[in-house]
């Protein structure tokens, strides 16, 4: 499995000197190359919906805690943090059946979504028997929901870095680093006047027109490598020990991190005006943070309080978004600030509940209650158990949706109790049936996951039935936290 920290970290290799080769072709290309336009020839449907007239303030995180990270996008505008949507249910929404089927149980990483949110390039990576299958791009028009190209490229240890235009594509493959250009798809390897590359880790970004890629390395200053031409690389910042490149803001101003000398993590943040070359102080941080496209607003994740906080550069306010930014993960980070007018909501399945019901309920024991109500209340300690002296095998649960609606999937959590000073071990479910109002019915195992149906069902009710369950050592009865058709 790849585990990718941040959206913008790659290893890549580049010695001073570097300059570039280009190979004869594409290094590797899916074997059906879709027909590329080029960036003059894509047009984005005016006729599509394009959300509110207003842009929106949009928030690009990532769940870390997860076994795979979980991505999602958040309206900032709206404080009630209801108006999200993971990113795996939006791309969903855009592919035919076969391609839910043929990538059931791949992970998608966002790469990048341009600046006026409308396009989004995302990393596919299939988890395969093989494990030198190739990774898969795929690029998406978020305005008229569609995916415009779709292409592969070798398998890395990280994934790549990708432009601003969604059409160049850095990786490092066997210590060399590789430009991969979607819309002439070839390949050019960036050799140094040696042949062979020095590995080392940083943080970089694509300049704005993407013909740069600036970044960090194991030397004081930022390194500049210039993708257009045979110019090589020079050095900006000499003798300044840069930790990282983070993004660009107004203009031409590279946002970055300086190391501090008195052994903390707190890291001072600068803006490099390219043309004039002047630095200006912005703020100090310490953690995962991105800045405003203005730089007027820093959004941090606290590490220490757990918590992710809004700040104004300017006053020093700071305003904890934790309610707003709610995952489903242990620890939550931002990746990417968006202003837009694209309505990445008309792509999320909201299921109205009329009401649910049990077979049966454990009666309440003191002040702790296992009505079935516990299980929309979003929290995995407050559950429903049923009141069967059979361990739970044979119980249902039936959601009522008063009407006739779309369903595309269920995610399913089991109930866990605090008693004591510990978490009770407690019965388990280890296979469910579902039945549908038309007729159909599906049997799944393990109920501790999210379950994507191969295509949307039309359904006015979803009973679950419990078919097998694990008996725990503490707790006779078999509970679910949380219940969320999607």
């Amino acid at each position: 499995m790849r585990y990718i920290k941040a959206a913008l970290i790659i290893v890549f290799s580049v010695l001073l000197s570097a300059c570039t080769a280009t190979t004869g072709g594409d290094v590797v290309t899916s074997s059906q190359s879709p027909n590329i336009p080029s960036s003059n020839e894509v047009k984005v449907n005016q006729d599509a919906a394009k959300g509110t007239e207003k842009k929106a303030r949009w928030l690009l995180n990532g769940q870390e805690g997860e076994e795979d990270r979980v991505q999602f996008l958040t309206n900032l505008d709206d404080p009630t943090g209801k108006t999200n949507i993971r990113i795996d249910d939006l791309i969903d929404t855009m592919q035919t059946r076969e391609e839910r089927i043929k990538y059931h149980g791949s992970h998608v990483d966002v790469g990048k979504i341009t600046s006026d949110g409308s396009r989004m390039a995302i990393t596919r990576d299939v988890y395969g028997e093989q494990p030198e299958d190739p990774l898969i791009i795929e690029v998406y028009n978020l305005d008229a929901g569609k995916k415009e190209r779709e292409f592969k490229l070798p398998p890395t240890d990280q994934y790549p870095i990708i432009s601003s235009d969604l059409s160049k594509y850095l990786y490092v493959l066997n210590g060399h680093l590789y430009l991969y250009d979607a819309i002439s798809k070839r390949t050019t390897e960036m050799k140094t006047e040696k042949g062979k590359a020095d590995v080392i880790h940083g943080h970089g970004v694509f300049s704005p027109d993407n013909t740069k890629f600036y970044f960090v390395d194991d030397q004081p200053g930022i390194v500049v490598l210039d993708l257009s031409g045979n110019s090589g690389t020079k050095r900006l910042l000499a003798g300044t020990d840069v930790s990282g490149i983070m993004q660009w803001g107004q203009g031409n101003q590279l946002i970055f991190t300086t190391y501090k000398k008195d052994n903390t993590f707190i890291n001072d943040i600068y803006s490099l005006d390219i043309p004039t070359g002047k630095v200006q102080f912005i703020t100090k941080n310490e953690g995962d943070f991105i800045l405003s496209p203005d730089q007027k607003k820093l959004v941090l994740a606290d590490d220490e309080a757990v918590k992710m906080f809004m700040i104004d550069i300017a006053s020093g306010k700071k305003e904890d978004i934790s309610s707003i930014v709610n995952g489903e993960g242990t620890w939550v980070v931002p990746i990417q600030w968006i202003n837009t007018k694209t309505n990445y909501m008309k792509y999320s399945n909201k299921v109205k509940v009329k009401r649910i019901t049990a077979s049966s309920t454990l009666p309440n024991q003191g002040n702790r209650s296992f009505s079935v109500s516990n299980l929309t209340d979003d929290n995995s300690l407050t559950p429903w158990c049923e009141g069967s002296k059979t361990g739970g095998v044979g119980e249902t649960v039936t959601i009522d949706l008063g009407s006739t609606q779309e369903v595309r999937g269920i995610d399913m959590v089991d109930g866990t109790m605090w008693v004591n000073n510990k978490y009770l071990d407690m019965n388990t479910i280890q296979k469910i049936k579902l039945d549908f109002s038309d007729g159909q019915s599906l049997v799944l195992e393990n109920n501790d996951t999210r379950f994507k149906f191969d295509e949307p069902i039309r359904t006015s009710f979803v009973k679950i039935t419990i078919l097998e369950v694990k008996k725990g050592a503490d707790f006779p009865n078999t509970c679910i936290g949380k219940l969320k058709l999607l």
